[in-house]
């Protein structure tokens, strides 16, 4: 949900046209040894992997668990001496987003959502996962790509009905988004399978756990033939656990196994993400009954019928069916103190053509807005700003249009603002997100656990039932976890 800050795209702009002065330029891969074609020196990419983390954490957020996150970081700071690149100065982080996901940009950094922590089960599935990441910066999977985009002239726009600028304008495009959608290849995942293994048992983990992982992720493919984020682009999970397996036990031939046999880690794995949220956040802003509510923030308003949202820490975005228009809700920059500020900086930056500037209001205070063209080509879009203040900020409307689609969208992109106002029913302001919690199993199967502690019906699992709280622990419904192991298991706090 929204937080102040700015998602900027010139970063990328800067790198494209950077890039195009080493057309040719080679450079000898760190993993193979081999020369291939780069586009980017490593400072170039360490610049790029560092503005792309800025806008990375201010779509995302971070967990707010300093301990969580340090234990995190350490694992992988654990990794980069044993990689192909230790003097890359590696930064890890823990994203407060529930989709089961790991990634990694270029220059070093490397992002675990706490979607994926939900459903790991050890702290060795977890190294293993993240020297899957590493070896995707260590291996430069990353310049690889881009490299390849941009030599076979792709590009990296997006197609919509919007200009491409008109999306950028909106903060819908951004320098992370457009490295998000270079997309691996299989012999790239493949190799980074081999590489998170390698360095995972260097420092005295047992992968298997990392194969076992795979095992869970091809359960949660749903009928239709989806999969979750981290798995978009993967080999079959299938393939992978068996491939994961034999490479683990080849490695642990060649590696001398610490004192005490190459570590799980489950039980200090569990007490550190007990108590994490699991799922969305409700607390971050939800959608019920075609009305946006934010707890923390206390305001609410309402989303124009048919319309999708996709609620994030710097932004809300809400899109049309038809992909012709879009409303954007967002903090202003904090370098201007009121609306009528903000409206005229936004007019002064945008380029547009003012169209129409004046005073309103929202939740009974005085607010601006403006109505501007932007123009590129044959491209005409519209954009109707609302700047106002509530709870000591001051926030925007966008609401984006092509321009021949703008008498027909006008109230929608007006309505949000007008009926925007402070949330005060008492069960929104007092809703609680789900968690985990561990426990000590009490004998019985799945089905005897899930009547002991009910499974919140605001849980999402892949099913809320024994099978959805078996994947959860990474086992089968029928499985009978010995009485005292610990488990997770799901609550929500009344």
């Amino acid at each position: 949900m929204p937080r102040l800050h700015s998602i900027s795209s010139r970063w990328f702009l800067f790198a494209l046209l950077a890039a195009t002065g080493f057309l040719g330029a080679c450079a000898v891969n760190p993993v193979t040894g081999q020369r291939e074609i780069a586009l980017m020196s490593e400072a170039q990419e360490v610049q790029l992997g560092a503005s792309s983390d800025e806008s990375i954490v201010a779509q995302y957020g971070l967990v707010e668990d300093q301990s969580l996150s340090s234990y995190i970081r350490d694992i992988g700071q654990a990794m980069v001496p044993v990689s192909h690149r230790p003097s890359l100065a590696f930064e890890f982080r823990l994203l407060d987003d529930p989709v089961v996901n790991a990634f990694a940009l270029p220059g070093g950094y490397v992002y675990i959502t706490r979607g994926i922590l939900a459903y790991l089960n050890s702290e060795s599935a977890l190294a293993g996962v993240m020297g899957h990441e590493i070896g995707h910066v260590a291996a430069r999977h990353g310049v690889k790509r881009y490299t390849k985009q941009t030599i076979l002239g792709l590009g990296l726009g997006v197609g919509s009905a919007l200009s491409s600028d008109f999306a950028e304008y909106a903060g819908l495009v951004s320098v992370a988004g457009q490295l998000l959608l270079l997309k691996y290849g299989r012999d790239e995942e493949r190799q980074s399978d081999r590489l998170g293994v390698e360095y995972a048992t260097k420092i005295g983990y047992d992968t298997q756990d990392m194969a076992e992982f795979f095992r869970t992720l091809q359960r949660m493919r749903p009928a239709e033939g989806g999969l979750p984020g981290w798995m978009s682009t993967h080999p079959d999970p299938g393939e992978r656990t068996e491939t994961v397996h034999a490479l683990t036990a080849r490695w642990q031939s060649r590696v001398s196994p610490p004192a005490d046999g190459f570590r799980r880690d489950r039980g200090d794995y569990l007490r550190h993400i007990d108590g994490l949220v699991f799922g969305p956040d409700p607390r971050q802003g939800f959608v019920r009954e075609g009305i946006f509510h934010h707890p923390d923030l206390r305001f609410r308003f309402p989303v124009p019928d048919g319309w999708s949202v996709q609620n994030g820490r710097s932004q809300v975005v809400m899109a049309a069916p038809e992909q012709d228009a879009a409303l954007v809700f967002r903090g202003v920059d904090a370098k201007v103190s009121t609306p009528r500020a903000a409206a005229e900086a936004f007019l002064r930056e945008s380029g547009g053509v003012l169209l129409d500037l004046r005073e309103v209001s929202v939740a009974g205070r005085s607010a601006w807005r403006s109505l501007l063209r932007l123009q590129k080509g044959s491209d005409s879009n519209l954009v109707l700003s609302t700047f106002f203040e509530f709870g000591d900020h001051l926030w925007v409307f966008h609401g984006l249009s092509v321009e021949s689609s703008y008498a027909a969208r006008a109230d929608d992109l007006r309505r949000p603002t007008e009926a925007f106002s402070p949330e005060t029913d008492p069960e929104i302001l007092a809703t609680e997100p789900v968690r985990i919690e561990v426990v000590e199993a009490p004998g019985g199967d799945f089905t005897a656990i899930a009547e002991r502690w009910p499974i919140p019906a605001e849980a999402a699992l892949p099913t809320r039932d024994a099978a959805g709280l078996a994947l959860l622990n990474g086992m089968d419904p029928s499985d009978r976890p010995p009485r005292g192991q610990r488990i997770k298991v799901l609550h929500r706090a009344k």
